[in-house]
């Protein structure tokens, strides 16, 4: 078995943190909401619970959204204004 050194950085030293890979992304009521801009975190709360928005349940208070199911959630309740408004 080998070991490997690491060399820690000195103290106050600036240290940066490799982003995670996060596929599929996990947002938050709140992310979710500053996502699609324009709306609270309590309506995309009502949005799950009520209008079938897609979720995964962590724990019993942790909830997160993948960023491609609400993509494809919006997608299915656009609509597209036919004519003009006279």
């Amino acid at each position: 078995m080998s070991t490997k050194t690491v060399k820690l950085p000195e103290r106050g030293a600036e240290t940066t943190h490799p982003t995670p890979i996060t596929t599929p992304e996990l947002l938050t009521d709140t992310t979710a909401a500053a996502y699609i801009g324009g709306v609270k975190s309590r309506a995309v709360r009502e949005w799950r619970t009520r209008r079938g928005l897609p979720f995964i349940r962590i724990t019993a208070k942790v909830i997160r959204i993948r960023r491609a199911d609400l993509d494809k959630w919006l997608a299915r309740h656009q609509f597209a204004i036919v004519g003009g408004v006279q």
